[in-house]
C-alpha cells in the first residue's frame, strides 16, 4: 500500500480494519458522518471557542471586547466578563449545534442538543473547573501539526500514475488544546467524547493500557518536537464515557519522557513497513459476519458505484484479480491526493 503520513485516527484503523484503511486512507472514500462523533465534534468547538476566547484575553488585558474568528462559526464577540457565565456557554453550544448541521444528513433534536451541551458542561465543571479552559493559562487553543519523521527508514518512493512521488513519512494530527502550567512545564489536553475503550479489541482504557496507546505516544512525540522549550510535557486525555457508553466523566495525566520517544518510533516503523508491504489488505472477517461490518461500516453498508456489490467486497477483488498499483490507478476517488490531510485528528 502507498502510506505518506500516519496520524492517529488511521494508525488506529489499520488495527481495526486494513480494508477500510485501504478505502479512506488510500483510495480517498470518505464513510458518512456519524451522528455520534458529530455531537462529539460539536462540543469541541464550543471548548476551542472558549480556549480562542481566554487566548485573547489573555494577549489583550485592557480590551473590553474578545473578538475570534472561528473557521465554523464566523465572527464572535462578546464582553469579556460574558466569557465566564452559563448563558454563554449556552450559547456557543447552540451555535455549534447550528453551524454543523448546516448540509448534515442527520437532524439535530433537543436530546441531540442536551448531549453536547452535558458534554461541555461536564469538560468545565470537572474537579471544580480544573479543566476548563477559561481557567487555564492558554498556550494554543488548538495546534495542527505535520512532522516530517528524520529516519532513514522512513524514507518512501512510490510509482503513482506514471509519476515518481518520495519523501519522508509524516505524523499529522491536530492537539485540542495546550496549556502553560509553569515557565517549563506545559499540559495538552485531548478531550473524548466517545467510549474509554480499544474499539479493535475491546478492552477498557486505563493508565496500563494509555502508556501503551499510539494516539497518546504520537501526540506526545509531536509535541516534543513542537515544544521544544519545554522540558516538562504533561498528556492529558479526558474520557467522557466509560467502555459502555455511560457518562462517566475521567481524566488521564501521563508523563512521558525521552524513552517513550524512542519507543513510539519503533511502533510507528513497524506500522509504516507492515502497511507499505501489505498488498492484500484484510476485512475484519472475511465472511463480515459482524456488527463491525454490518452495523458500523459505511463500505460494507454501500454498494460500489454502479454495480449490486459491496464497496469493501468490489475492491477485494479487484484487488486480487487486478493488484494493488492497478486498483489504486482505476479505483482512487476523484480528485483525492494521498499526501492531503484534513483535520482533525
Amino acid at each position: 500500500m502507498i502510506v505518506t503520513y500516519i496520524r492517529s485516527s488511521s494508525y488506529n484503523n489499520y488495527d481495526f480494519c486494513q480494508m477500510q484503511y485501504f478505502l479512506t486512507y488510500v483510495l480517498g472514500y470518505r464513510s458518512d458522518s456519524n451522528k455520534k462523533a458529530d455531537l462529539g465534534t460539536m462540543a469541541h468547538k464550543v471548548m476551542e471557542i472558549l480556549a480562542g476566547l481566554k487566548k485573547f484575553q489573555q494577549d489583550n488585558p485592557k480590551r473590553k471586547y474578545l473578538v475570534i474568528q472561528d473557521d465554523k462559526c464566523g465572527k464572535i464577540r462578546i464582553l469579556k466578563d460574558e466569557l465566564y457565565t452559563d448563558d454563554f456557554v449556552e450559547k456557543m453550544c447552540e451555535l455549534a449545534v447550528n453551524e454543523y448541521a448546516k448540509g448534515s444528513i442527520h437532524k439535530f433534536y433537543p436530546a441531540d442538543r442536551k448531549v453536547v451541551r452535558d458534554t461541555v458542561f461536564t469538560f468545565i465543571n470537572h474537579s471544580d473547573g480544573l479543566f476548563d479552559p477559561r481557567q487555564r493559562n492558554i498556550y494554543h487553543p488548538e495546534a495542527q501539526f505535520d512532522i516530517p519523521i528524520e529516519e532513514d527508514w522512513a524514507k518512501f518512493e512510490y510509482e503513482i500514475d506514471g509519476e515518481t512521488v518520495k519523501g519522508q513519512l509524516a505524523i499529522k494530527g491536530t492537539i485540542d488544546l495546550t496549556t502553560l502550567v509553569a515557565d517549563d512545564t506545559i499540559e495538552v489536553i485531548d478531550w473524548k467524547s466517545g467510549r474509554r475503550m480499544d474499539w479493535t479489541t475491546g478492552e477498557v482504557k486505563d493508565y496500563k493500557k494509555l502508556e501503551n496507546d499510539p494516539q497518546l505516544l504520537l501526540y506526545f512525540y509531536a509535541i516534543s518536537r513542537i515544544y521544544k522549550d519545554f522540558p516538562n510535557r504533561i498528556m492529558s486525555i479526558f474520557f467522557y464515557k466509560d467502555k459502555d457508553g455511560k457518562v462517566d466523566p475521567m481524566p488521564f495525566s501521563i508523563c512521558l519522557g525521552p524513552e517513550d520517544e524512542k519507543r513510539f518510533l519503533r511502533m510507528l516503523k513497524k506500522r509504516f513497513e507492515d502497511i507499505r508491504d501489505n498488498v492484500l489488505p484484510k476485512p475484519i472477517r472475511s465472511d463480515r459476519n459482524t456488527f463491525k461490518c454490518q452495523k458500523l461500516c459505511h463500505f460494507y453498508k454501500n454498494n460500489w458505484p454502479g454495480t449490486d456489490e459491496k464497496m469493501c467486497i468490489f475492491i477485494e477483488k479487484k484487488l486480487k484479480k487486478d493488484g494493488m498499483d492497478q486498483t489504486i490507478k482505476d479505483c482512487t476517488n476523484k480528485g483525492f491526493s494521498i499526501g492531503y490531510y484534513e483535520a482533525p485528528g
